[in-house]
């Protein structure tokens, strides 16, 4: 299935708010999977949040211990996955849930969508799992494994927003 740009930009009109891509119900072993994935097929810049000490890679090993960090005693570290001029960003927050985020302006194009959907796309692929896009709710979905890509329209939307 394709998604036609025109019926779905409104997805991306700028509010203020990013748009969050997730993978759900995922365990350290995938973040390794997810991590190796990034690493050896995007652009990358790593480092602690707000500070100038980045990296070019992911710290695998870094990442997983902060994930299981309960008492939250490790410095807390921004990965940004570069693809073209679009910046996604993820922060490891939850060992059982992969989040990222873009911010809209830089989808603005019917390319700039399809670099985000070949993104969420293998990141399904590689994990097995269903991939979303959300805002207010659920607007993108794509499922690599069952085949399913699929975009919440404006009048779809409408409902849900009443």
């Amino acid at each position: 299935m394709t998604i036609n740009w025109e019926e779905i930009k409104w997805i991306f009109k700028p509010d203020g708010a990013y748009r969050d891509i997730y993978v759900e119900n995922v365990s350290i072993q995938e973040w390794k999977i997810l991590v190796d994935y990034l690493n050896n097929n995007h652009i990358i810049k790593f480092g602690p949040t707000g500070k100038n000490k980045i990296i070019n890679k992911i710290e695998k090993k870094y990442v997983c211990e902060l994930l299981i960090d309960e008492a939250k005693e490790l410095e807390c570290r921004t990965a940004s996955i570069l693809i073209e001029k679009i910046i996604i960003n993820t922060h490891f927050f939850y060992d059982k849930e992969i989040e990222f985020d873009i911010d809209p302006i830089e989808i603005n194009s019917a390319n700039a969508f399809k670099n985000i959907i070949n993104f969420m796309n293998d990141i399904s692929k590689i994990l097995g799992r269903k991939v979303i896009l959300t805002g207010e709710f659920p607007l993108v979905e794509v499922d690599f494994k069952n085949e399913i890509l699929k975009a919440l329209t404006e009048k779809e939307a409408e409902k849900l927003w009443k």
